[in-house]
């Protein structure tokens, strides 16, 4: 049968006829190109995937060398660098801190510091920071200083000072008064038996290792676990006198200032007696010179 003349039918909206023909045929023609498409990625893929691979690897590799020349470079330059740092320090020491050399700390000397009245100089196993004479207020004046004070005789240091008097506060130079008393001479220069009117040296002593110190009057001992640093006898002003003074631990074997005998009469030091009644009898006994110990701990 002829099917001249007659238009291609549809249905259901499906063309039927020449041109459902060449709609399948490009569908099929994109199919193919698109699987021919992904079969070249695969294709590249498994060619350059083996590169990649061994790429990637062998630049591990090198990092990992790399890695380890620095860790080993590293750790020479820290041992030549504390190498030379220790032989630094030995030079330094060996010469001397140069400018801007800061010398290592000291090892810790911290101790007990206290005043030896009456000594020139501390024990022999203890430091001596300075040494002096006994200074304090005149003992005929009502005001001004009621304590002592031991001031150095060498490197004495000013500061902005004024000629003449506009202060009025003093500061006089301690005598001994009242005989030789029970005072031990072994100390004094010879021949000379009676400390009345000599000035009064001291000496600041510091004892390393140990933290507190203590005077004890009516004591020649120290409790159980301190150490006896001196002994004497216990001293203070006149209590007749206008000033009054602290009491002070004087050494039992006293040195004298060499040359001072002249009678200045600044401050005056006495020996302290016990006076019962207002002390309870029995332990303390009326006109006895009361003794006086420094321990340290």
């Amino acid at each position: 049968m002829s099917t001249k003349g007659f238009m291609p039918i549809r249905v259901s909206g499906i063309p039927v006829g020449s041109e459902p023909v060449k709609r399948q045929k490009g569908r099929r023609t994109g199919l193919v190109l698109l699987a021919g498409a992904c079969l070249g990625a695969v294709a590249v893929c498994a060619v350059l995937m083996p590169l990649v691979y061994f790429t990637l690897a062998d630049l591990q590799v090198k990092v990992d060398k790399l890695i380890d020349e620095r860790s080993q470079k590293g750790l020479e330059i820290h041992s030549d660098s504390l190498g030379e740092t220790v032989n630094g320090n030995e030079d330094r020491h060996r010469r001397g801190a140069g400018p801007g050399d800061r010398p290592p700390p000291p090892p810790p000397r911290s101790g007990a510091v206290y005043v030896r009245w009456g000594k020139e100089m501390c024990a022999s196993d203890v430091e001596t920071l300075y040494n002096g004479v006994v200074g304090a207020g005149n003992y005929n004046h009502k005001g001004g200083s009621g304590n002592y004070q031991c001031l150095p005789l060498d490197n004495v240091e000013w500061n902005k000072t004024q000629a003449g008097y506009q202060h009025h506060s003093y500061m006089y130079g301690a005598e001994y008064q009242g005989g030789v008393g029970p005072f031990s001479t072994e100390n004094m220069p010879e021949g000379i038996t009676n400390p009345a009117n000599y000035d009064i040296p001291c000496s600041v002593c510091h004892v390393v290792g140990r933290f507190a110190h203590v005077m004890i009057p009516a004591r020649l001992s120290c409790p159980q676990g301190w150490y006896k640093e001196y002994s004497g006898y216990l001293m203070s002003s006149n209590y007749n006198h206008n000033s009054n003074s602290d009491f002070i631990c004087v050494d039992g074997a006293p040195n004298l200032v060499p040359g001072s005998a002249a009678n200045e009469n600044g401050a005056l030091l006495y020996l302290v007696e016990a006076q019962c009644g207002s002390l309870p009898n029995g332990p303390y006994v009326n006109g006895f010179e009361l003794t006086c110990v420094v321990c340290t701990k």
